[in-house]
This record gives C-alpha cells, structure tokens and sequence, in this order.
C-alpha cells in the first residue's frame, strides 16, 4: 500500500463533502442534514460552473472550485438577507454552530464509516493496484474525459466531444463527474487511475451517508440508521456491479446521492424558504450534471416520496407546488447544456436491448435472495430481506422510501423478463438495463435488511425481559436490543466472511486484474512515445487499447474512446474515412489532406480489443508496407509508427481500399 491509496480517496471525499457542506450550513441547514447532503450539493456547483464554462471561458481548477462555491455561498446569504427583513439582519445570516456530536450521533458516524472503509477496502483488493485500470468499455471515455478537463481547464460540456466525437455537432456527455475527478486529480498528483478508481472507492461511503441522514430524518430507529450503512457494503448489486462491470461511474455516483437528495427536498420542503429551495435546485442540476438517467432515477423515489407525503398531509400540497416549481425551473436553468444536450440526443437514443434472461419470479426472487447474477445467493442478507418484508409493517417510518424502492423492483422485473415494446420503451432512459435497475433496489433493501435485525434482536430482547420477569435492571430499556443488533451483526460479519467481501472482491477483480485491452507493454510503449513526440496527434485504433494514450500520457488520440465498427457509418465523415481508408495515405488525396489538417503525426497500435469478436480498424490494415510510414518503436503487442508522408501519390499498399470498394484483407496483427 502506498500513500496514494489513502491520499488520494481522502481528497476524493473531501472535495464532494465539504463545498456542499459550506453551502448548506450557510443556507441554515442542520449539522447532520448539511453533512449528509453535501455531496449532491457539490454535484450541483460543478454543474453551474459547467454551465457559465459554457457561455464565459475560464480554467477549471481547484481554486475555481472554490470561488464557484463562494459565489453560490454569496447568492444563498444574499437571499437570506432579502427574504428574512423581519429579523435583524445579523440574525437573518446566522449559521448554526458546529457542536460536539452526542454519543447517538457517533453511533451513526461509525456506522457511516465502517460500511464506507469496507466498502473501498473490497474495491482496493479487486483493483489490485490503485492504479488498475478497468478493462471494459466505458472507463476509456472516463478516462480520456477526466485527462481533457485537468489539462485544459475547459469544463464546458461540448468540451467533451474532442475525445471521440471531433466532427459532431450535437455530441453530448455530462460531464460534472468528471470536473470532480479533475480537481482531485490537480490536488493529488495522482494519475487518471487513481483518480477514477478513489472515486469509486468512496461512492458506498456517500450512499450511506445519505441512507443514515434520511433514515435518521424519518425517526428511524437509532440502530437500523446505524446499521443500514454497513449492510450496504455487502450487497452485490450496489455498489460493486455498476462499478466493475461498464464501468457506470457517473451512474453510480447518481445513484449514491439518491437519497440525499431526497433527504434534501424533504427538508426543504418542510422549511418553505428561499435560499434552501436554491439548495433543491442545485442538487436536482447536481443529479441531471452527473446523467440524466439519475435524475430519473431520483425521480421514482421523489414521485412516491411526494404522493405519501400528500397523503398523509394534503393541507401541504400548494406550498410543496410552489417551491417544486421554483426549484424545478431554477435546476434547468443550472443545468441548462445538461438539459438541452439529454433534449437534443434522445432522439438517437441508445442502440441497446438487452434480452429477456428469466421469468418473472426468477426476476423477483433474484432481487429478493440477493441474487442477482451470482453464483450463489448472498443468502443471509437474503434472509434479512425476506424478515424485513415480513415484518415492515413495523417500519412505518420509512415506507414511503421502501415504496419508491420499489418502482425500479418492478422495472427490473420487467427488463430481466419481457422484450415487449413498451418494456422497451419504459426502461429506456436506463438502456433497458436491469443491473441499474437493481443498483437502486439495494436503496431499499440495506435499510429493510437492517430493520429485520433490529426486529429480531427488540423480539429476543422481549423474551429475555420475560423470561426474567423484570428481576434484572440490565435487560430494561433498549439497550440490550442494541446489544442484540451488534451481536447479531458481528455473527453475520463472520458467517459471510466479511458480509461478503471475497465474493465482491473477486467480481470486481474479474474486470481489472487483467489486460485483454491495455497491458504494461502498451504503457510502456505509450510513454515512450510521449518522451519522444514532436507534438500533433496519433492515429490509432480505439479499440486496442490505444485510446488510454491521453489518460496515461496527455497525448492526443484521434479517438479517445472505442469506435464501435457498427456506428462506423454515423461517423463524421473525416473521422470514417480515416477509420475505413487511412492505409490508403500513400495515394488517396483525401486521406492525405486530413493527415496534414489533423497534424496527424504518429500511428500507435497496440495488441488486444475490448471486445474478443473485435479486429483491427479496416484503415489499420497492412500499413507496414507503406513508404510513409516509419517504424520507431516496437514492444510486444505493440508498433509506433512515425508520419512522413512521401513527396507526392504513389503506390498504395495492398490493403487500401478506396472509398467505394467493399473488398479487402483481414489483418487483426496488433
């Protein structure tokens, strides 16, 4: 272990709590609400400052983060001062003070944090090394998106087609995830790896921070709240899953700070004032700057949230309109690109239609046995589910949370058993992906499994006290059902080998401890090349591995991230004819104009595709011959070419193809 191991997850958390934390104390917030929501908080002010990178260039540093922070903070203490002239104008920006928590409130910290450090151990033990790169699809784009955003300072989200999408004039990513990671990345020192892979390691963390703030909020229990963030830890699903496997990093961001938000627009909705209703807003934008798919996701939650809320209080609709309404229209204006960028591309939509795999009680009894897509249930939070729904009845503080839990149980059901049209339909702000469906089951599922605990350890403590007849002091009160839950809670930490850490350890490890993509030689070979460039950029096949070259070394890839050979055709169509006929640079004008336009000045190919059915790009083929190109540098699995293009057409080189000809050679040589 190295200090970065600890360094660079501590900034990590540092850098979401504690801008979001400045604003809500300043906006009147309690203590444990304003730590408890502050990341989503933090969310929210990357997105603005997204938004004004949008119209008004300026660098994306750390200190920007922290001007932003003061300029929202200022805006917050300004409407304190305008809407509060009741009071006097002291009392009207007054900050409740930090006070020494109580021994309830320690409770819950270190259940908070003994879930978050178990959480982040297992993940450090399935990367191998911090600076273990996933192997998978969507950790290149990551990837090449936090490098762009720390080297250029440029936040503004069209920023990011430069990564891929250079020719696009509608290409759009959220990118308030990434202006995170690049801040901790500028602090630290630490490499893309590094950066990415802590924060993953802290998202468990920031869920259960949220999960323990809202159950506390709803009166829970003082050990169910202490507990449920710890349990979390254990569940397959989430977070592990949706970290290993795509990677879904901004998605399982969003999906960590569900129920802060929630937690968030309750009490704001309770105070019916303005400046927390601007904390609503940012954290919606917050939420729509990650994905908007989150945003969605928070949604399902919120709808239910609203609809018992009115039930049981319907005198509270009107003003809850109100401040839905003002914050709603102040979030899409904060997250305007956001907003306008998720508009423009839905149209296009995802290509993605993951089959019907099971029936629908195979469906229900995955998520209900904890066994989602494993080789064998997690069997004892399986029980603790199946005892929660036995006896929720008792946790009616929490059932409006259990019910919005169970609008993605129900969406999960439908995409893991139906290809019917209007499943597809539903489920596609998700891409009909029922492992993200069942990331947000587990929000519902950890609390639940830990009221089972505390049911059955108050029911144990009940038959001791009448067993003993009253005779003994100790057994009164609730403590010795709190005794009861720890035991019980250490008993499953030992029958689950660490509520499952090995099992979770090694799902995680399948997607980084191995190097089908990218290897030691390719990075070796990428900062050879960074040694020796002369500048331009690089002419490479994405899908090799080759696209981390801005990641590891701040070169520049002309693709960035995968080029999937289906989508070929939608390509721009510079981009397409580089991808189908940049082997034709000898002799085809086209190809050769782009080459000087793009300053395109080195090839790297490296060995090993993202996916095995992948071989090399159809222009990639065969350049070995060719008279403009010169081999410089060679590792195993790997060639850099430089570009010297000849004095004037000649020959191709066998593989060319021109535009227009489907004929050609197979050449997958890395």
């Amino acid at each position: 272990m190295t200090l970065h191991d600890v360094l660079v997850p501590v900034v990590s958390a540092l850098v979401l709590v504690l801008p979001g934390l400045v604003l809500a104390l300043l906006a009147e917030l309690r203590p444990g609400t304003a730590v408890a929501v502050a990341p989503v908080l933090t969310y929210g002010v990357v997105t603005l400052a997204a938004t004004v990178a949008s119209a008004v260039a300026f660098p994306w540093q750390p200190w920007t983060l922290v001007l932003a922070t003061l300029l929202v903070g200022a805006g917050v203490v300004g409407l304190r001062l305008l809407t509060g002239r009741r009071l006097p104008w002291h009392r009207r920006v007054e900050v409740e003070r930090l006070s020494h928590p109580g021994w309830r409130e320690l409770v819950v910290i270190a259940g908070v944090l003994t879930g978050g450090v178990l959480a982040a151990a297992v993940l450090r033990d399935g990367f191998g090394r911090l600076d273990t790169p996933n192997q998978d699809w969507d950790y290149v784009f990551h990837s090449s998106a936090v490098r762009l955003i720390a080297d250029s300072g440029d936040l503004a989200p069209a920023a990011m087609a430069r990564i891929n999408d250079w020719e696009s004039t509608s290409f759009y990513y959220p990118n308030t995830f990434h202006g995170v990671a690049a801040v901790v990345r500028d602090l630290t020192g630490g490499t893309v790896f590094e950066v990415l892979n802590s924060q993953s390691m802290i998202v468990c963390l920031v869920a259960g921070l949220g999960l323990a703030g809202l159950l506390h909020r709803l009166r829970a229990p003082l050990p169910v709240a202490a507990v449920t963030p710890v349990l979390l830890a254990g569940f397959a699903a989430f977070p592990y899953d949706v970290l290993w496997r795509g990677p879904l990093l901004p998605y399982a961001a969003g999906v960590a700070v569900v129920p802060a938000f929630v937690l968030l627009l309750d009490v704001v909705l309770d105070l019916h004032r303005t400046a927390p209703t601007l904390l609503f807003a940012l954290g919606a934008a917050g939420l729509l700057g990650l994905h908007p798919s989150t945003a969605l996701s928070a949604a399902l939650f919120v709808l239910v949230w609203l609809v018992v809320r009115w039930w049981r209080s319907p005198s509270s609709i009107g003003g809850d309109l109100v401040i839905l309404a003002a914050g709603g229209v102040s979030a899409l204006v904060i997250a305007a690109p956001a907003v306008l960028g998720a508009v423009a591309t839905s149209s296009a939509g995802a290509d993605v239609d993951w089959p019907a795999i099971e029936s629908p009680g195979q469906a229900v009894g995955d998520l209900l046995l904890v066994n989602h897509e494993l080789p064998a249930p997690q069997l004892w939070l399986g029980v603790l589910v199946l005892v929660g729904l036995l006896t929720v009845h008792r946790a009616g503080y929490m059932w409006a949370w259990l019910a919005g839990a169970v609008v993605p149980f129900v969406l999960f059901v439908m995409a893991a058993s139906s290809d019917d049209q209007l499943v597809a339909d539903l489920t596609r702000p998700w891409w009909n992906d029922r492992w993200r469906f069942a990331a947000l089951v587990v929000l519902g599922l950890a609390p639940l499994a830990a009221h089972a605990l505390w049911t059955v350890a108050r029911t144990l403590a009940l038959a001791v006290r009448r067993r003993l007849g009253g005779r003994v002091a100790a057994v009164r009160g609730p403590a010795p059902a709190c005794v009861l839950v720890l035991a019980g809670l250490l008993l499953l930490v030992v029958l689950t080998e660490g509520l499952y850490a090995p099992l979770n350890s090694t799902r995680v490890a399948g997607n980084y401890q191995r190097d089908d993509m990218l290897d030691h030689d390719e990075i070796t070979a990428m900062r050879w090349l960074a040694d020796h460039s002369t500048g331009g950029s690089v002419m490479n096949d994405a899908n090799d591995g080759s696209a981390y070259l801005s990641a590891v070394t701040g070169l520049h890839p002309l693709f960035g991230h995968i080029v999937e050979p289906r989508l070929i055709p939608r390509m721009g169509p510079t981009q397409q004819l580089l991808v189908e006929h940049f082997n034709c640079l000898d002799s085809d004008p086209a190809v050769r104009r782009a080459i000087e336009d793009l300053d395109i000045r080195y090839v790297f190919l490296g060995s090993g595709y993202i996916r095995p059915d992948y071989t090399r790009l159809p222009g990639l083929r065969g350049i070995d011959g060719s008279p403009s190109l010169e081999l410089v540098h060679r590792e195993p699995g790997v060639r850099v070419f430089a570009v010297h293009l000849t004095d004037s057409p000649s020959a191709p080189v066998p593989a060319c193809l021109p535009p227009g000809d489907d004929n050609g050679t197979d050449d997958a040589e890395g």
